[in-house]
């Protein structure tokens, strides 16, 4: 292709072909220059996401990444600075990412010798879940809440991940790893990403201190607006506990022998005294608020 200017000096710009569904297009130098500068930098930010597995199994399985993350984002109040991963600030996206490729190739299911009691295994699920949960936050670019999508709640219910070689939805997740565990207080435990959920520890959860844990953590959040709010002789439950409820009444039929008179005093055994539950007689729905947990203003 050829242009000619008014001085009359002809000037020839290179063209190369782009074939494109059997025919042919015909770009100047410059513009594939230009083309291939943008596909390799949107390729190397779109790999830069990618979790990264190792190229090695390990021997041992180590949270330290993990620990590297929350320790850098989490708030003292549980909350995620989001800011801090999307600008991966001193490497801690990149740790997530080394994380979660390390959970995608190893679970206690692949690798049962790495994990050896129930207690190990049931952290490790309950730090996968969070885990992924942030991750798939940055897949979706940060949403605004985490039911965003079609359908709704999409990143839980439909998108699969992957746990030791195996795909499995978030769902899935926690029905065929957590709640078979029997132990309702796991609940306490996951992060939706969202500001209702429990909120997510500044460690890992780790099977030599599970309990502990789990004792922390249900005090806490029962003691906290985002899952109990009292109103008059009644408090106002989040809907975590609704959906779970049957796990909460197990776990108190499981320790006393009988059936709890409902929710309430079922949840009696993971309070403080200064929980909005002590002293309810009744239970009412606060709802749930499904905001990404980026810190309050």
């Amino acid at each position: 292709m050829a242009a000619k200017p008014k001085t009359g000096k002809i000037f020839v710009i290179r063209c190369h072909r782009l074939e494109v569904n059997k025919g042919v297009i015909m770009l100047p130098r410059p513009f594939v220059l230009l083309f291939s500068s943008f596909f390799l930098v949107a390729c190397s930010s779109i790999a830069s996401n990618l979790p990264q597995p190792p190229s090695v199994i390990p021997q041992t399985f180590s949270d330290a990444d993990w620990a590297k993350v929350l320790s850098a984002v989490v708030t003292p109040d549980g909350y995620v600075k989001w800011n801090l991963i999307q600008s991966d600030q001193d490497g801690v996206r990149e740790s997530l990412l080394n994380y979660v490729g390390l959970i995608q190739a190893v679970s206690p299911v692949n690798h049962p010798a790495m994990f050896s009691t129930d207690q190990y295994r049931l952290a490790y699920w309950i730090n996968a879940f969070n885990a992924t949960c942030i991750y798939a936050a940055i897949e979706h670019n940060y949403p605004s809440g985490m039911l965003d999508g079609d359908p709704p709640g999409a990143i839980f219910s439909q998108e699969k991940f992957t746990f030791g070689g195996q795909t499995s939805t978030l769902d899935e997740l926690v029905q065929k790893k957590l709640e078979p565990a029997g132990d309702a207080r796991v609940f306490f435990a996951l992060n939706y990403c969202a500001r209702s959920s429990p909120p997510l520890r500044g460690t890992p959860y780790d099977g030599a201190v599970l309990d502990a844990q789990f004792v922390d953590q249900g005090q806490r959040y029962l003691g906290d607006p985002r899952s109990a709010v009292r109103d008059g002789d009644a408090v106002k439950l989040n809907d975590l506990f609704y959906l779970h409820r049957d796990a909460f009444l197990a776990g108190f039929q499981k320790l006393f022998g009988s059936k709890p008179a409902g929710i309430v005093e079922a949840l009696q055994l993971y309070v403080q005294s200064d929980s909005p539950i002590v002293g309810a007689t009744r239970a009412e729905k606060l709802g749930f608020d499904w905001t990404l947990n980026r810190p309050p203003r």
